[in-house]
């Protein structure tokens, strides 16, 4: 059926009602928010990159005055990244990019277990050749970053496969809980070094997990992923474990020095985890 224009009357002259259309009683929408959805698309992006580190003071005032925008936009964003776990809110501080500590970790490398171990499982399933396809020219590309020692790239190459893997299970909610938590965490981590020796291996521990779901045992290839993301909970948990002993991975600071709407406080380096 098309969309009538507010305006539009049946033959009868009468504007349609709501329940003409088998809807119930709707409410008129407020004003457009889409400043607000760009605001909080601006930040999201330069909070997932990494130009906005953890544990950053978001001023809501100065990003406002950056963005054009009112202070009640900037709000409205911060409600937006909030709800998505970037960044959480302090009474009487305001707005920090979120900070993690060691039991965060944990559970969402449980998540992740829980979900990319049900998407094997799915795939193992199906059994579907141009999905394995996929997903061994992404093995392709974290062995071709890591033969270069390119960080970066392996890191990038190992959230393609994981974020693949999801979305080639066919179940798009679980791939939509993948998109929403993942490449935030892996980011938020901001881990700076890999030991080589993991980083030289991370290509034969994605091709294990490939030939366990070419098996096509479910309960199998649902083991290994799930052991997989274990074994890297673990390792990043450890080193959160090793750095304070409340588990912090970075700190609020009441010296911070405001810069372009966001006040930057000092963070520390740490080896980044393969997952």
């Amino acid at each position: 059926m098309p969309i009538r224009d507010a305006s539009y009357s049946g033959s009868d002259g009468r504007t349609p009602r709501d329940e003409d259309y088998g809807l119930p009683d709707l409410s008129p929408l407020a004003a457009p928010r889409k400043l607000a959805e760009d605001a909080s698309a601006i930040l999201r992006e330069q909070i997932l990159s990494g130009s906005i580190r953890r544990g950053t003071h978001l001023i809501e005032a100065k990003l406002a005055s950056r963005l054009g925008v009112s202070r009640g936009t900037v709000r409205e964003a911060f409600k937006t990244l909030v709800g998505e776990g970037l960044i959480e809110e302090e009474p009487r501080r305001g707005a920090f990019v979120v900070t993690l500590n060691r039991n965060d970790v944990r559970e969402i490398y449980d998540v992740r277990a829980a979900i990319e171990g049900r998407a094997a499982r799915l795939l193992a399933t199906r059994g579907d050749r141009m999905a394995v396809a996929e997903l061994r020219a992404a093995v392709d590309e974290i062995r071709t970053a890591a033969l270069t020692a390119d960080v970066p790239a392996v890191r990038r190459a190992d959230l393609q496969f994981h974020e693949r893997l999801c979305a080639l299970s066919g179940n798009r909610r679980l791939h939509a809980i993948f998109v929403r938590h993942v490449p935030a965490i892996q980011t938020l981590l901001d881990f700076d070094e890999l030991p080589y020796p993991m980083l030289a291996t991370s290509a034969d521990q994605h091709q294990a997990l490939l030939e366990a779901i070419e098996t096509g045992d479910p309960e199998f290839a649902s083991r290994r992923l799930e052991a997989h993301v274990e074994e890297a909970r673990e390792r990043v948990a450890a080193y959160f474990d090793e750095l304070d002993p409340e588990g912090h991975a970075s700190v609020h600071t009441h010296d911070e020095q405001l810069l372009d709407g966001v006040a930057t406080t000092p963070r520390p380096s740490a080896p980044t985890s393969s997952s």
